[in-house]
């Protein structure tokens, strides 16, 4: 089943190709192909010869510090000359249906000698994370001009010791038994607004101290005053004007204890315009009376 799958995914790629291909004036292929293993010591090293469509004559595994090199020379089969395709890549296909499939690109001369090498000591990143046994098929395209070629080579494994643990997909079931699948984050915690501050204590009794102070400064020497004045009731605009001054220093202490700023200034700016006009007609009515009794201007 899986070979039928993977057959008919190489026959679709095919047919997507060759649609592509309508003005096509030959064929791709490749002549002089051989797959080399090599190793340090030499004692693993092997050689073999391709023929389209002849797959590898058994599976390769390569080891540690084996080298997989496959080499040869893309021509077009209506003439046999060479030539340079538009696309040159190697398919590894995992063997298993969930496996990932890896491409490596080919590297291509311009004459069209062409060769890829897999080291089995540096292997290409994508093929860490995978479970090291493939199907190997060899693509090239020139989509304008020639058709595809998809060439089976065989299947090909690398030493397992060399493979890091496969990402876990979101929806994997957990390797054991009562390990979660999903793993909590961290809570993310945002303050679209903060809590308005408040006055502590100490600060508002202070002000209610910086405030009264004039008044407590005011009763004493009013006291020492008392004895020697001769106490009338003066006019009307006075209280007027101490009413408004009781006023201000009222709203100042209600702003310490809990206004802001912007809820202060519009009835202080207004009570202070009071005030000064209510004390300007409490001046002039305490002038006219002292001078009605004889004072000086």
């Amino acid at each position: 089943m899986l070979s039928f799958l993977r057959n008919a995914k190489i026959l679709g790629l095919l047919t997507l190709l060759t649609a592509t291909s309508v003005t096509a004036k030959g064929t791709l292929g490749i002549k002089a192909a051989k797959v080399a293993v090599t190793s340090p010591d030499g004692l693993n090293d092997a050689t073999y010869t391709l023929k389209e469509p002849t797959p590898l004559p058994s599976p390769i595994a390569l080891s540690e510090n084996t080298n997989f090199k496959l080499a040869f020379t893309v021509i077009d089969t209506t003439s046999g000359e060479s030539m340079y395709p538009q696309q040159a890549h190697l398919l590894l296909e995992g063997l298993q249906s969930d496996d990932d499939d890896v491409t490596l690109p080919i590297t291509v001369k311009s004459n069209g000698k062409a060769q890829i090498t897999i080291n089995a000591a540096k292997p290409h990143p994508a093929l860490l994370t995978t479970r090291g046994k493939f199907h190997l098929t060899l693509i090239l395209s020139s989509l304008d001009e020639y058709t595809p070629l998809a060439y089976p080579l065989g299947e090909l494994s690398i030493p397992e010791s060399i493979l890091q643990p496969r990402p876990r997909k979101r929806h994997d079931l957990p390797p054991r038994a009562g390990e979660p699948a999903f793993q909590p984050e961290q809570e993310l915690f945002h303050t679209f607004k903060e809590d308005p501050k408040t006055v502590g204590w100490t600060k508002s009794g202070a002000g209610i101290i910086v405030t009264l102070a004039p008044w407590g400064v005011l009763f004493v020497f009013f006291g020492k005053l008392l004895p020697s004045l001769n106490f009338q009731a003066p006019p009307v605009s006075s209280y007027v004007f101490l009413l408004v001054l009781a006023a201000i220093e009222t709203l100042i202490f209600i702003y310490w204890v809990g206004l802001k700023l912007y809820q202060l200034l519009p009835p202080f700016l207004a009570l202070c315009a009071i005030a000064a006009y209510s004390g300007l007609i409490a001046l002039r009515e305490q002038r006219e009376r002292r001078l009605k009794a004889g004072g000086t201007p």
